[in-house]
Formats: C-alpha cells, structure tokens, sequence
C-alpha cells in the first residue's frame, strides 16, 4: 500500500512540474536553440586524425557551428575514441567523446551489425573551447572495456 501511494506521488509531483512547462513548436524550439549560442565566441580547434594519433593542431577564433556543439558530449561507454584536454600543468580540463570517427561503415544487407564492409579513414576533429581556455595539450584515447588508452598526445601552446 504504501508504495502504491509512493508511485502514485511521485507521478503527480512529476505531471504537476511538466504541466508548468510551455508548449513549443518546432519552429519556436529551433529559434530559442539559435538564441541559446548567441554570438557567443569560442575558439575552435581543428585536429586532422587517424586511428594512430593526432597530426597536428590549428585553431581559429569564431562562433562554432551546431555540429561543432552537438559533437561535444562527455565520454560514454560507447565511445571508442576520447580526447582528453589538459592545462599547462597537465590537469584534466575536459574529456570528450568522439565515437568512432575513423571508421567508415557501409551497410549491406544482412550484414548490418558486421565490421566486414568497413575501413579506417583520416578525421578532422574539431572542437570549440571558451576563448579564456587554458588548454595545451590534447590527448588522443582509445576505450576498451570502459578502460582509456593513451594513444598520443600533442601540445597545443
């Protein structure tokens, strides 16, 4: 019984909080997202990658773009790859997590979950970072089994 009233609580605290909450349509939702970035200023770094590491690092100065932003998410376990940003005294500033960006996957029929029409590619990383950042070094990972891998790292500054 008393976990009856327990649910029953919960579901209405919950229906009470999202009920406050304004409808928006697709349209008002995409341009609150646009405002949410504002012309906020962020420099970009751009790193051309391959599954062996890091080659070489530029940066500019600009308003990152929304694919820029949407690719900036914390390190899942699904995550094959990471990059680990770090300060000038080598702490941990941020982690992100890339995915598998190096490898490209054709799909075949009956052969969708199958690694055996696929190839490693070169990727160009790029991520926008506060323009007061203190980032200096960029450290490429590799996650198997939810255990990071050091695969280089490169100095930035």
């Amino acid at each position: 019984m008393v976990k009856i009233f327990k649910s029953v609580l919960i579901i209405s605290m919950s229906l009470s909080v999202s009920g406050n909450l304004p409808i928006l349509s697709k349209k008002e939702f995409a341009e609150r997202s646009d405002l949410s970035y504002g012309d906020e200023i962020a420099q970009i770094f751009s790193l051309p990658s391959s599954r062996n590491g890091i080659s070489d690092v530029s940066s500019s100065v600009g308003k990152p773009s929304e694919v820029i932003i949407k690719n900036m998410k914390l390190l899942s376990p699904t995550d094959r790859y990471a990059l680990r940003i770090l300060d000038s005294d080598r702490n941990e500033i941020f982690i992100i997590g890339l995915g598998n960006p190096f490898y490209i996957h054709a799909q075949h029929i009956g052969y969708e979950d199958s690694d055996s029409f696929g190839t490693y590619i070169d990727a160009d990383i790029q991520i926008a970072l506060p323009i007061d950042n203190d980032a200096s070094y960029f450290v490429l990972l590799s996650q198997e089994n939810k255990f990071l891998k050091k695969i280089n790292e490169i100095k930035i500054r």
